[in-house]
Order: C-alpha cells, then structure tokens, then sequence
C-alpha cells in the first residue's frame, strides 16, 4: 500500500460549487416539459405550467422554441367556458431513432419514435467468442449493418436523429472504447468507430445496464427518482445505479459491475477470469445450460419462463434457484448503498412472480430489514421494469435523445 504525506488537518475547507447558467436552466426545463407533454400529451400550455410548476411565460417562450424547432406539434383548439380556447401541443413522432441492442449472439434493431413506439424491428444472429478474429467481429458488423440500413429505408420518410447502441459491457464515454465485456468479447475492433464506419451516422452507445436505466426514467414511469438501481437479469447480469439523480459511473466507467462479485472464491471459473462471480448463479447462463442440457435442444429465457408458467417443475425450480442466488446478490448491493427502488429489468423479469417473489426473500433473509421491528418505510420497494426484453433497445434510444440534449 502506498502511503503518501499529505498533511491531514481537521480545518474544513470550501467547496467548490458549480453555478447553473441561464442555458443549464433552460435546459433542464426543456427536459422537464418534454417529459410532461410525453406524459400528458395532448395538453395545453397552461395545464403544462400547473403540472411542472413553471410560470407559464416560461412554459410559453420554450413551447414556442421547441415548436420552431420540430420537436413539439401545435395540435387541436381545446375549448373553456370563456377565454381565449388553449392550442394542445404533442410530440413530433417524425422524429425517430435507430437502437441496436448487441446481446450475447444476436443483435436485437428497431427503429423507434420520439413517444417510445417501436415501429419496425429485426434480429441479427452473430457467433463472436473470445479468441475470435478481428475479420470474423467485422463480417458481424457488416451483417448487422445491412439490417440497419434496411430498417432505415423503410422508415425514409421519418427523421433519424442517430444511432443509439447498447452493449453487455461497460464503454469509456470519452473515448468511446469498449473497456469490458467478457460475454460479447468485441475487443478485437473498435466496436465504436467500426459501427460508424459502416453505417455512417453518429452513434451514442452505452452498457445494457444503464441503458436500461434510461429507459425506465424517460420512457417509464421513474422519471421524479432520485435513487434507483436497476438490475438487469438475462444472460449475465448488470445494474444501473441513480444516486442523487446522477448515474454513477466510477472510474473510466467501470461502476456497476455487481455480477462480477466474488460470491464463491471456489466456485467455477467465470468468462471475466474470476471465479464463482454472482452472474455464473445469478443470471439465467447456468440456468438456461442446463435447461437446453435436461430438453436436449436449445432453451432461451423467454421459453424457459414459457415452460415454467405451463407448470414445468424443473424450469420454474431453475428460475427460483437463479432469483435467490441474485436476491442475496442485491443484498449485499443494498447493505452497501442502500436504494429506496430495485427495478427488476431485462428478459429475466418476464418471469414475472416467478422470479420475484424468491428474489425479495432471499434479499430479505440477507439484510437487516428481516428484523420485525423495521418499518415499512426503511424497506426498499422491488417493481418489474416496464420494458423487459425490449429494455435496452429503448434505452438505446434514450441515449440519442440525451445527446441531442432531449434527456438528462
């Protein structure tokens, strides 16, 4: 350990604080009336003052930009028993995005709008391993860019406003640089500059985990949280923290990374090179090997939780075993940061109770909330994400929003 000899004083020292700029301030209201009118929409300028709480000459002068600019639509003239009859604005569902979400041997595209409708999608099957070659990333990407393109032209009559890109994996925000992803091991390109080369637009991407994160608080119903973490449980599994209503990121962004916890220093070795990580248990990887291995045929989550809702004993045994291995995972997330909200995402939450239910218990069973005398209040509250399988493609979109300053 290395010991430095800065002098250690007890005398408090100022911190430095950030002044909001007029343009911050404007911004962020922006964001707040978008989000309202998302909510709302159709309504009128005055209903958006009484449901944001800002002064209505405000509300006003960013309508007006905001209608300049494409974004919102002046709609029909609503009527008032007297007075001037108020115009309800909408968003502009012109305006549109391409998300690719790159899972573990596919890539799931849509083109989605502004107000979170997925107008079109396709699936690309891709087989990327570690040890593959830099040829065989490209041909995959090149095989994914034909699909995107397609998408595109079917769509030529919407504005596109970007590409939006999710990723098992954590990416570096200023470089762009995949840093970690042992299931989709694409470190053989650069998977940033090659997705731009081929389909030649500006691209936003993002781990899978926090764009599942967005997608809850623009498209879902968290967007007044201040502290969440979403846990995303597929193949692998991986969180979205808002703490203080920041995304917390860590380090080169490398924050976040839960499932690979050492939960059994014995246990097998996992695709990080770690062993007994709490994704080799907690996610639906070992579930789903020995599904495929007991049905001699291959089993994805979505037919796993297929087969356990038609009464399969030893399906619904297998998503019971994973949501208590992953419920005494978040139990040590939880000691540590304490979250008011638990946002169950990704495929594994279309198991819906099935997974829930033992998740909660074994959450419980690990922390001190399994105390009689706590009360309610000092409980954290679990909901299934709004999006499931479909999460991170329209986080994914969230990010091209976000760029565009759209989304905070």
């Amino acid at each position: 350990m290395q010991v430095t000899n800065k002098r250690i004083t007890d005398k408090p020292t100022r911190p430095r604080r950030a002044v909001a700029s007029s343009e911050t301030a404007r911004a962020i209201n922006r964001d707040i009336l978008l989000h309202a009118i998302h909510l709302h929409q159709p309504v009128s300028r005055a209903d958006l003052a009484r449901l944001t709480g800002l002064q209505p000459s405000t509300v006003s002068v960013i309508i007006g930009q905001l209608i300049d600019e494409g974004w919102v639509l002046p709609g029909t003239l609503g009527r008032l028993p007297r007075g001037r009859r108020p115009t309800f604005v909408t968003l502009n569902d012109r305006h549109v995005t391409l998300a690719i979400d790159l899972r573990p041997g596919r890539a799931n595209l849509a083109v989605v709008d502004i107000n979170g409708k997925l107008l079109g999608r396709d699936t690309v099957p891709y087989e990327i391993k570690a040890g593959s070659m830099a040829d065989e990333a490209r041909t995959a990407i090149a095989h994914i860019a034909q699909a995107a393109h397609a998408l595109k032209a079917a769509f030529k009559d919407r504005a596109f406003q970007g590409l939006g890109v999710s990723v098992s994996g954590r990416v570096d925000q200023k470089t762009h640089r995949l840093l970690f992803s042992p299931n989709v091991p694409w470190g053989q390109i650069d998977l940033h500059e090659e997705l731009q080369r081929v389909l030649e637009t500006p691209i936003e991407m993002e781990n899978a985990a926090n764009a599942c994160l967005i997608s809850e608080r623009w498209f879902g119903n968290f967007y007044d949280a201040s502290n969440m973490l979403v846990v995303s449980v597929s193949e692998g599994i991986g969180t979205g923290m808002l703490v203080d209503g920041s995304v917390v990121r860590g380090r080169n962004d490398m924050a976040g990374e839960f499932g690979h916890m050492t939960i059994n220093p014995d246990g097998e070795l996992c695709r990080c090179g770690n062993r007994g990580c709490l994704e080799l248990s907690g996610s639906f990887m070992k579930a789903l090997e020995l599904a495929s291995r007991l049905h001699r045929r291959p089993i994805d989550i979505g037919q796993l939780v297929a087969l356990a809702k038609s009464g399969d004993v030893g399906a619904a045994r297998l998503i019971a075993d994973t949501a208590t291995q992953a419920g005494r995972g978040l139990a040590m997330i939880g000691a540590a940061l304490n979250p008011p909200l638990f946002v169950i995402a990704g495929r594994g939450a279309l198991a819906g109770d099935l997974i829930m239910a033992p998740l909660i218990a074994a959450y419980e069973r690990h922390t001190l909330i399994r105390r009689d005398d706590v009360p309610d209040a000092m409980r954290p509250n679990f909901v299934v994400g709004r999006f499931t399988e479909n999460d991170s493609l329209m986080g994914a979109v969230g990010l091209v929003l976000r760029h565009h300053g759209r989304l905070r």
